[in-house]
């Protein structure tokens, strides 16, 4: 799946990923996918959850090794 903007948190524990997700969707357009890279094993019902608050889509969760790539699609 392709992203328009790609944020790396790996390595990093809660809340870490979610804030530099949440800072990078403030500054995305609607309809862009941002793709969250995240070693954090909450990462996943994190982002699920926050995406579902906020409004914006979680398109896919994929895993590689002990990496999440996680895509959310921004809302208007």
């Amino acid at each position: 799946m392709n992203a328009d903007i790609t944020v790396d948190a790996k390595f990093t524990s809660c809340p870490g990923p979610l804030i530099d997700l949440a800072n990078a969707v403030a500054k995305a357009q609607p309809g862009q996918v941002v793709k969250l890279l995240s070693t954090d094993p909450a990462a996943p019902s994190d982002v699920k959850e926050w995406a579902s608050a906020v409004g914006h889509t979680v398109l896919a969760t994929e895993k590689s090794a002990d990496v999440f790539e996680i895509y959310v699609e921004v809302s208007g």
